[in-house]
């Protein structure tokens, strides 16, 4: 089984369409809809975007994104 650093890792990969290895607030958007009707709210994804992007350079790199989604607090309760 994989660990959840792994998994937060495979996921920041698969977002990350350009390959640049930062994820943009469109990458996201895309991998979104991606889901459908079980997505996110643009509002949920506003808000995650702003408590990942600890840098302030409105991406989202690897380490944020692990950060935030390898430990489970992108979890709703």
């Amino acid at each position: 089984m994989a660990s959840s650093r792994e998994a937060a890792e495979a996921e920041f990969r698969r977002f990350d369409t350009d390959g640049d290895g930062l994820l943009t607030a469109g990458e996201i958007r895309q991998a979104n809809e991606a889901l459908g009707a079980h997505g996110a709210s643009e509002s949920e994804i506003e808000a995650f975007i702003k408590s990942a992007d600890n840098d302030g350079d409105g991406t989202i790199g690897l380490e944020e994104f692990v950060g935030l989604v390898g430990h489970g607090r992108h979890e709703k309760a």
